[in-house]
């Protein structure tokens, strides 16, 4: 195996990547509104990718180019097992029961996304409030995780309800904020993040015991060219030291609408950031996921790359 494809040697043991998707346009068609078209992504893509990253445990994550349809992740599970990858779906709260919910527990399954991001259709606040409370009533008596992906802006509008709902909720790639421009008279690591709207917001949230956030998917939100993205790096390290308990590592693998991109250097990056912090870094890569999706039982805990 050459340094490409090797790991990082600090990576800690039992480190977990908390949010990738497998794609099969061949064998699972998507759906015919898909946003974005993408390549295929399989499980065997997945555990190739993961062993360069160093990460034994996976969290699947269904794209919102399947919608409701997810025979692709369930099928995914079946061949993984749950010792070695547990998956959160999308599904219709209204039309969804409970014993189909016991079904995918069974098989791995750990939460619900509702993604409202990609379609850039986020539900005005009220109506929001009552789909996420609507869902952790289905979810609570699995332990289910709500998996909540929209703009930071709205954050402030919920942040009233989430310490209510009675089960987990996790924020995608850093609650996406919207980052300002970097110019020359700005270093990108002097950004301060009091005129992120809703940060606050995200940070009590944290703080108050229910709420996580993926550290993840930063060429998504950085206004620099990668592979570092240091235009994040103020919004890791206050994350770090406000809510250390609350953060998940996350490759966002395979990176749809933007293919070809290699993770592993900004993975680096962020063992770089927790450097001679080894309770940081064990919390990020390995201890708080570990809470976060196995915490209602004894699934993936021993398995090994």
């Amino acid at each position: 195996m050459n340094c490409y494809n090797q790991p990082d040697a600090r990576m800690p043991a039992g480190a977990w990547d908390s949010h990738l998707h497998v794609i099969d346009p061949v064998r699972f068609p998507l759906l015919p509104s898909a946003a974005y078209k993408v390549g295929t992504y399989t499980g065997w893509d997945a555990t190739i990718h993961e062993a360069r990253i160093g990460c034994g445990h996976i969290v699947l994550i269904q794209p919102s180019i399947y919608g409701y349809d997810n025979a692709l992740l369930i099928d995914t599970l079946k061949a993984f097992g749950p010792e070695r990858a547990l998956g959160v779906v999308q599904f219709d709260v209204t039309n969804t029961s409970a014993a189909q919910l016991s079904e995918w527990n069974d098989l791995g399954v750990r939460g619900v996304r509702l993604n409202f991001q990609s379609s850039g259709s986020t539900p005005p606040a009220e109506k929001l409030k009552e789909m996420l409370i609507k869902y952790a009533d289905a979810l609570r008596p699995f332990s289910w995780v709500i998996q909540l992906y929209i703009a930071m802006k709205d954050i402030p509008s919920i942040e009233s309800v989430i310490p209510t709902l009675g089960v987990k909720v996790v924020f995608d790639h850093f609650g996406h904020p919207d980052l300002p421009k970097v110019s020359k008279s700005r270093c990108p690591q002097s950004l301060d993040t009091d005129s992120l709207t809703g940060f606050e917001s995200l940070l009590r949230l944290l703080k108050r015991g229910n709420t996580w956030v993926k550290v993840s998917g930063a060429y998504r939100l950085s206004r620099l060219p990668g592979p570092d993205w240091t235009d994040l790096d103020p919004i890791i390290l206050e994350l770090l030291q406000a809510a250390p308990s609350r953060l998940v590592y996350a490759s966002d693998w395979p990176h749809t609408r933007f293919e070809g991109l290699d993770i592993k250097p900004w993975t680096s990056h962020l063992l770089d950031l927790t450097e001679g912090k080894t309770e940081q870094r064990n919390k990020l890569f390995r201890d708080n996921p570990q809470e976060l999706w196995a915490g209602n039982n004894a699934t993936a805990k021993s398995a090994k790359l």
